[in-house]
């Protein structure tokens, strides 16, 4: 496996509140690598992430906004920030009381790092 990938998950499940990150293939959704907690379902994460990123982007194209670059979900019990890697999605799960501006700064970083 690529040790950029590996560094990038690895550092971005150190940030605090986050519950893991993972590397998703953009069309597929199939996951490249992972770094989750017990308890988050890796295969939902990332087909959920995939499907919503590509959809996003289409729309944001076609409403003339431009490219997308990053998605994020917030729901009752936390968050996914979804930011663009090239081919792949840089996925995080975060916990609902995490530091966002944090988790989306390094969440970018990592991604920057991948290109």
């Amino acid at each position: 496996m690529n040790e950029l990938f590996i560094a990038a998950v690895e550092r971005l499940s150190r940030v605090a509140g986050v519950r893991g990150a993972l590397l998703v293939e953009g069309e597929t959704g199939v996951t490249v690598i992972s770094d989750l907690r017990e308890g988050v379902n890796e295969t939902a994460v990332a087909a959920l992430a995939a499907s919503l990123f590509r959809r996003t982007a289409a729309a944001s194209e076609t409403a003339d906004f431009g490219r997308l670059n990053t998605l994020q979900l917030e729901a009752d019990d936390g968050h996914v920030v979804a930011v663009d890697a090239g081919e792949l999605i840089l996925v995080v799960v975060a916990e609902h009381d995490a530091q966002l501006g944090l988790v989306r700064y390094e969440a970018h970083r990592a991604a920057e790092s991948l290109s």
